[in-house]
């Protein structure tokens, strides 16, 4: 196998990478090794905002050493502190998978729960399987970083309800905990490493991107083709 990670290569993945890894080993190969990003939209500034407001809420009252009232009484425990910013764990020699959960729970046994904030336009009915790969990643590096901790992370969704918008935007939370899976991550990283120290991957059957990308390299192919029939000049000009 041609290997395409020389020696001393190394990169950092994060949650999204191995979500990227499980939806499309192509597009993860492409964006790791290639920096070559798929397609995306603007991402709405609403929400950037919205993450900032409940950043500083939580600060405020991790200061005052107690649960911020929108989630007390659906987590047991407080909000940790001197915690970092950024977990990472050296995978092998060319991996380090990285993560920054948004919160830290601390239990009355000193166990460390991560959470993390998610805005949403009404309450989930079902958590997609980004956000459990994204949760099963902090467990791990928690693990890994020598902190006591629980198969289990928290999320917390906000989410808009009906009010009088005059009075205010009234915001509500949903706190789901999740059971979290870190053997899984393992598997991951070592499938990331084999996929990255090979070749270009083929296209994967269910990726929309693949498809696309596919479908206009076919169409600019026929239409070099019929370009090139017209070009052909007639065989009596030769004569």
């Amino acid at each position: 196998m041609q290997k395409v990670i020389s020696r001393g290569m190394r990169f950092r993945l994060s949650p999204s990478n191995l979500v990227l890894l499980e939806d499309c080993p192509r597009c993860f190969w492409l964006h790791v090794i290639k920096k070559i990003r798929r397609p995306s939209g603007p991402v709405p500034s609403i929400s950037i905002k919205m993450d900032s407001i409940i950043k500083r809420y939580f600060d405020r009252y991790r200061r005052e050493g107690r649960l911020p009232p929108i989630i007390e009484g659906k987590i047991k425990g407080k909000l940790a502190s001197n915690m970092p910013k950024t977990l990472q764990h050296i995978e092998n020699e060319h991996i380090i998978l990285w993560g920054r959960p948004d919160e830290y729970i601390v239990t009355d046994d000193e166990t460390i729960i991560a959470l993390d904030h998610k805005t949403k336009s009404k309450e989930p009915d079902v958590i997609p399987s980004a956000y459990k790969l994204q949760l099963d990643v902090y467990s791990y590096l928690l693990k890994n970083n020598g902190y006591k901790t629980a198969n289990k992370a928290y999320l917390a969704f906000y989410y808009p309800s009906e009010s009088e918008i005059h009075e205010g935007m009234n915001i509500k939370c949903s706190v789901i905990e999740v059971e979290t899976d870190p053997s899984r991550v393992k598997k991951l990283v070592k499938r990331a490493t084999e996929i990255l120290m090979g070749p270009l991957p083929e296209a994967s059957e269910n990726c929309e991107y693949c498809k696309w990308l596919n479908e206009v390299n076919q169409r600019i192919n026929e239409r070099k083709k019929i370009k090139k029939v017209y070009q052909v000049k007639p065989l009596w000009l030769f004569g």
